[in-house]
């Protein structure tokens, strides 16, 4: 039993040396630090105050929210729309349609862009234009 008590004394004592020379080592790194200098010092609390005026920044919880906020943000703010109307689309859809260097081939591009028939949705995978042209047999 004196064994017992004897190796129960000297972890403890252990224990009581580990702990004055962790205070001392921590004394030791405080005393080491450089006071900061004025110019730091008075810059600090002007850091701190302009973090305190950013806003707070939003997690969604997927790419899809933080697409509606964004939307609906800009949608309060008026900005939504691009200011294009449905006409200004279809001027630009014919424009690239003068790419092509014969009439025949031009005239299928507009007819492609005014006429095809649409089908599918963008929920079902994707939506097909279909567009049936006749070509004169000579060509």
């Amino acid at each position: 039993m004196t064994s017992f008590g004897i190796r129960t004394f000297q972890l403890a004592i252990g224990a009581v040396a580990l702990t004055m020379a962790g205070w001392a080592s921590a004394q030791a790194a405080d005393a080491a630090k450089p006071a900061p200098a004025p110019e730091a010092a008075a810059a600090k609390p002007a850091a701190q105050a302009h973090k305190k005026q950013l806003p707070k920044k939003h997690h969604y919880a997927n790419p899809a929210d933080r697409e509606a906020a964004a939307a609906k943000e800009e949608a309060r703010r008026g900005r939504l729309g691009d200011g294009r109307s449905a006409s200004q689309y279809e001027q630009n859809a014919v424009a690239r349609c003068n790419v092509f260097k014969t009439d025949l081939d031009r005239q299928a591009c507009v007819g492609r862009v005014r006429n095809g028939q649409t089908s599918g949705s963008v929920e079902g995978g994707g939506t097909l234009m279909e567009y049936t042209q006749q070509v004169p047999a000579n060509q």
